[in-house]
């Protein structure tokens, strides 16, 4: 499900779903490319915008790990 164009985005992508993140596509007119939604299923649960066009991938790649590893609600469940 993750074709990113983009080998460090898809990569960074592929981390947050080994980690229990779910990712869910954008529609054909959206801004984004998809968001990323942690394991808590409520209006507390952490999400990042995944875009298919960052100014530089390596930096958005990045963000995305950082989110993953920062996220509180991981921890608790771990």
């Amino acid at each position: 499900m993750n074709h990113h164009k983009n080998k460090h985005i898809r990569a960074a992508v592929d981390y947050a779903l080994e980690h229990g993140w779910r990712l869910v596509m954008a529609g054909p007119r959206a801004h984004v490319w998809a968001k990323l939604y942690c394991p808590q299923h409520d209006r507390d649960g952490c999400d990042v915008a995944v875009y298919s066009t960052p100014r530089v991938p390596e930096y958005h790649a990045l963000d995305i790990r950082r989110a993953v590893d920062r996220c509180p609600h991981h921890r608790r469940q771990s």
